[in-house]
Order: structure tokens, then C-alpha cells, then sequence
């Protein structure tokens, strides 16, 4: 089965036409596609302590958006939405957080203190991203997913994925990962190439559907 299974255009007007309660193969196709790329960008974003609770927020959003067919093509490709979409929730959790801090409402025009004047709008506007730094991320959240992905689950002894966390993920000396598992520094060099072309032909596979 393919790592990122193909969604795009025909699985998203699929969920759109279906009755409440016979979408869950197509749900659980959709989720298996974006779910690892929604989580980490909603950890980019928004920090790895607020991430789930985005998702969760982002996804349930996205039963209504999809239903009703508020996002057709026309408006961009789809991962571009979706990202527009976690971050808009970022900024309303964070407005929360600053609410309840001083246990109220803060309305958009609020100032946020200091002498420039600015309110929270202004801090929202200012912290939004352009599309092209919107792509950008996505991508690389598409990429650490892939790193979750090929190390959690696809076929690789706990050797190597102990080998390839070391040298690759955590940074640590090549001739003190290879000393640590009594092996060459050439084959941990191979390890690394290894798992690295699984993991660039598994984010590629994502992106190349239909323009993600």
C-alpha cells in the first residue's frame, strides 16, 4: 500500500457527496493521506505542546468544509488551504491563551500594550505568513512526516533506526555512532543514504499527488 494514499480533487468531492455516516472508508483514506503533514506543521506553527489540540480543532472544521463544499480548486491547491486554516486556528488559540490570562474577551482592536499602539489584529497580521512561506513550510512538514513515517513504519531493523536517529536526527559523531554499535563508519554512512532515499521518494510521493 502507498505510504500517502492518492486523495486530491476525487476524494474530496467523494466525502463531499456522501450522507453522514457512510464516509468512513473515505475519512479514514483522507486522514491517512494528510494526518502526519497536519500534525507537524500544526506543531511548526503553533509549538508540539498545542499540536494536537489543533488538529483536532482543524480537522473537525474541515468535516464541515468539505461537506458543504467551501474549498473547490478554483481557490488553490488544496495543502495551501489547509495550511491557511491551521494557522488561523494558531492565531485564535493564541488569542484565547492572552484571554485568559487577564480572564476576559479581547476584542481584534484591542492594544496589546507598549507605546506603538498596536492591537491584536496588528500582532495577527504582522505574524501572517505569504504564500510562498506558507508552501515552504508545508513542505517541510511533509518532510518530517516522511522521517516519521519510513522510521515508524515501514520495514527497518531497530538497529538501523537507532543508527539513522543518531547520526542523522540527533547529530551525533559519526565515529561515536559507529564505535557505539561496533560498526564501520562506512556502513553507517550507508544506513544514512538508505534511509534517506526512503524517506525523499516517500515526501515526493505526497507532493507529486495531484499537485500537493
Amino acid at each position: 500500500m502507498s505510504a500517502f494514499p492518492v486523495t486530491s480533487v476525487t476524494l474530496i468531492a467523494k466525502i463531499k457527496n456522501l450522507a453522514p455516516g457512510d464516509d468512513a472508508a473515505a475519512w479514514v483514506r483522507f486522514w491517512d493521506t494528510y494526518q502526519g503533514a497536519i500534525r507537524q506543521f500544526a506543531a511548526l506553527k503553533g509549538g508540539e505542546e498545542n499540536a494536537d489540540d489543533i488538529v483536532m480543532q482543524v480537522l473537525g472544521k474541515l468535516v464541515d468544509v468539505l461537506r458543504t463544499g467551501q474549498y473547490t480548486p478554483e481557490k488553490g491547491k488544496f495543502h495551501s488551504y489547509l495550511a491557511t486554516m491551521i494557522v488561523n486556528e494558531v492565531h485564535m488559540a493564541h488569542r484565547k491563551d492572552v484571554a485568559r490570562q487577564v480572564d476576559k474577551r479581547i476584542p481584534l482592536d484591542a492594544p496589546i500594550g507598549g507605546d506603538d499602539g498596536k492591537t491584536v489584529a496588528d500582532t495577527l497580521a504582522a505574524s501572517a505568513d505569504s504564500p510562498e512561506q506558507l508552501d515552504a513550510d508545508w513542505r517541510k512538514a511533509v518532510l518530517q512526516s516522511a522521517v516519521n513515517h519510513v522510521l515508524m513504519h515501514t520495514a527497518l531493523s531497530d538497529r538501523d533506526r537507532q543508527i539513522y536517529r543518531a547520526y542523522a536526527l540527533e547529530g551525533e559523531d559519526i565515529g561515536e555512532v559507529a564505535r557505539k554499535f561496533g560498526i564501520s563508519r562506512n556502513f553507517v554512512s550507508q544506513i544514512k543514504t538508505r534511509i534517506d532515499k526512503r524517506i525523499v521518494a516517500a515526501g515526493r510521493e505526497m507532493i507529486a499527488k495531484e499537485g500537493l
